[in-house]
């Protein structure tokens, strides 16, 4: 397959994947870091053949209210992802940590808070059920952490 057919399989990918999280289908931890290890091989083998997916730039900071993320910041050029959690009530700035090597098809979906969540609950900054679309934290683990992607805390 040439680049340009990769592409668009990938955006397919991205995009069938987008609608199974959204409908609540519940997919287990291990199918769902397959699919988030799947995407990153996906985007390195475009890459390598040297037409990486064209990508807007994000906007910096939180795009939706999150009960868990204070805030992200992505360095496209790097593929680092540092996100921000939030702290110990009343502080709302809590660790930052940062993840390596994230592709722009995986911060896209993690942006977009695309991975619903599967537990109810509460805490100080907000409330979560099960099924809740978008969810940051829910991303955070399944996309980020079950994707495989090296961490570390940094401030």
């Amino acid at each position: 397959m040439n680049p340009e057919e990769l592409e668009a399989l990938m955006r397919e990918l991205v995009q069938g994947i987008t609608q199974v999280m959204q409908s609540g289908e519940v997919l287990s931890d291990e199918f769902q870091g397959l699919l988030a290890q799947t995407l990153s091989l996906l985007y390195d083998r475009i890459e390598s053949l040297g037409a990486p997916p064209s990508q807007p730039t994000p906007p910096i900071g939180p795009s939706i209210p999150s009960s868990n993320v204070e805030g992200f910041a992505y360095d496209e050029d790097s593929g680092t992802l540092y996100v921000r959690f939030l702290g110990k009530h009343p502080n709302r700035n809590g660790p930052i940590y940062s993840y390596d090597n994230v592709p722009p098809v995986m911060f896209e979906l993690f942006r977009r808070g695309s991975v619903p969540a599967r537990t109810d609950g509460h805490n100080k900054w907000g409330r979560w059920w099960k099924g809740k679309v978008p969810s940051m934290g829910a991303s955070v683990y399944t996309l980020l952490r079950l994707g495989g992607f090296p961490y570390q805390r940094v401030a």
